[in-house]
């Protein structure tokens, strides 16, 4: 279970690396518009990694399930990977702005909300794997 948990994870990693590289070059301007079929493949790929790591961390949980929610860090871990889900569904919304309208023509409150998603995304990925590489060592 450990092994697929960690293919999952650079599944998931790739997946969302790819990802922002293709925002990246709507925000540089490199492309006007994001392909709206594009979008959704990196979106639900980011969510079957995100679910499949969801699943076997709670298959790798089980067994040691009441000292794991003991302990603040792992609490903490949890509560990123809560955040990643949330976070999953504002970036499904948000991504009908990429597909519609180009980046120059978006107002600094307009570019707020994608530039707080992703922060939260990079953060929340980052904490989520450095907690579990902190608690599981």
């Amino acid at each position: 279970m450990l092994t697929l948990h960690i293919l999952s994870l650079v599944f998931s990693v790739c997946v969302v690396g790819f990802a922002d590289k293709y925002a990246l070059s709507w925000i540089t301007g490199k492309r006007p518009f994001l392909r709206e079929r594009t979008l959704v493949t990196y979106h639900v790929l980011t969510w079957l990694g995100l679910l499949s790591l969801i699943v076997t961390g709670i298959f790798l949980a089980l067994p040691m399930l009441g000292y794991l929610l003991s302990q603040p860090l792992f609490i903490m871990k949890v509560l990123f990977v809560g955040v990643l889900l949330v976070n999953a569904i504002l970036i499904g919304r948000l991504s009908e702005i990429a597909r519609t309208r180009t980046y120059a023509s978006l107002s600094w409150g307009e570019r707020m909300p994608l530039f707080t998603s992703g922060a939260v995304s990079v953060v929340s990925w980052s904490g989520a794997l450095i907690l579990a590489l902190i608690v599981f060592k």
